[in-house]
C-alpha cells in the first residue's frame, strides 16, 4: 500500500469517526429537546387540568413549564445548527458561484460564532446575577432559566464548528428543497 492511500484511509477513517461523534452528539441533544418539549407539555397539561376540571390550580406547573420552555428552544437551537437548519434568506447564495457562496458562508459562520460568544458572556453574567432570585413555588433559583443561555450557545458553537468544517448538503433549487 503507497503512502498516499494510506494517508488518504487515516482521513476517510478519522471522517467517519467524526461524523459517528456528531450523529451521536445530535441525537444526545434531540433526546434533550424532547424531554424539554414532554415536560412543559405535561406541565402545562397538568396546570390546565387541575385548574379546569379539579378547580384546585397548582403553583409550580407553570414555573416548570417556563423553565423547560428556555431550555427547549434553546437546545433547538444549538440541534438545528448541527445540521444548518436555520430560518435564511438564502437568494444571494444560490445565485452566487461556488467561490462567493463559500465566502458568504465563511462570513455567516463567523457572525453566528461571534454572536455565540457574546450571548455566552452576556448569558454567564445574567446567570450570576440571577442565583438569589428564586422560583417562588419551586424554591428553586432562576439561575437554572438564565442557565440555558450560556450552556445551550456553547452546544450551538460546537455545531458551528462542525457545519464549518463538513458543511450540510444544500439543495440545488426551491423544487428539491420543497419536494415538487
Amino acid at each position: 500500500m503507497s503512502p498516499e492511500e494510506s494517508g488518504e484511509e487515516g482521513r476517510l477513517r478519522r471522517s467517519s469517526s467524526l461524523a459517528r461523534a456528531g450523529a451521536a452528539y445530535d441525537r444526545v441533544l434531540a433526546v434533550l429537546v424532547a424531554l424539554a418539549v414532554a415536560t412543559t407539555s405535561l406541565a402545562i397539561l397538568l396546570q390546565v387540568f387541575c385548574r379546569y376540571v379539579l378547580n384546585a390550580p397548582l403553583t409550580w406547573p407553570e414555573e416548570l413549564a417556563v423553565l423547560t420552555f428556555g431550555w427547549m428552544i434553546f437546545l433547538g437551537a444549538a440541534l438545528v445548527q448541527g445540521s444548518d437548519g436555520h430560518i435564511s434568506i438564502d437568494t444571494l447564495r444560490r445565485r452566487a458561484g461556488k467561490r462567493f457562496g463559500r465566502a458568504l458562508d465563511l462570513v455567516r459562520h463567523a457572525a453566528i460564532g461571534i454572536a455565540a460568544v457574546v450571548l455566552i458572556w452576556q448569558g454567564i453574567g445574567l446567570a450570576s446575577r440571577t442565583i438569589p432570585l428564586t422560583y417562588p413555588a419551586m424554591g428553586i433559583s432562576r439561575a437554572f432559566l438564565y442557565g440555558a443561555v450560556p450552556v445551550c450557545f456553547a452546544l450551538l458553537l460546537v455545531n458551528l464548528v462542525r457545519s464549518a468544517i463538513a458543511p450540510a448538503p444544500k439543495p440545488s433549487d426551491d423544487r428539491e428543497e420543497h419536494g415538487a
